[in-house]
C-alpha cells in the first residue's frame, strides 16, 4: 500500500536530485545505502525508515530539518 508520507519523501528527493543534477543510484553511493532500497521505495511507494532518511540527507549534504522544510511537514497545527 502506497503511503502518503512516502510519495513526499519521493517527490522531495527528487527535487534535490534535480538541484543537484543527480540520479538515484548517485544518490545510494553518497547515502551509504543500497540502490535497491531507494529503488523500493520510489518504486513501490512505501515510507522510508528514519535512519534512511538521515543517510539520504547526509549523502546530499543537507539536514533533516531542512529536507523536511516544506508543507505539511512546515506547518503548525491548531
Amino acid at each position: 500500500m502506497k503511503s502518503e508520507h512516502g510519495s513526499y519523501f519521493v517527490n522531495r528527493l527528487y527535487t534535490f536530485m534535480k538541484q543537484e543534477n543527480i540520479i538515484l543510484n548517485r544518490v545510494a553511493v553518497l547515502s551509504g545505502i543500497r540502490a535497491t532500497t531507494l529503488n523500493n521505495i520510489v518504486n513501490r511507494g512505501s515510507a522510508p525508515r528514519i535512519d534512511t532518511v538521515y543517510k539520504v540527507c547526509n549523502g546530499l549534504g543537507i539536514s533533516v530539518r531542512d529536507f523536511f522544510d516544506f508543507s505539511p511537514y512546515n506547518e503548525v497545527e491548531k
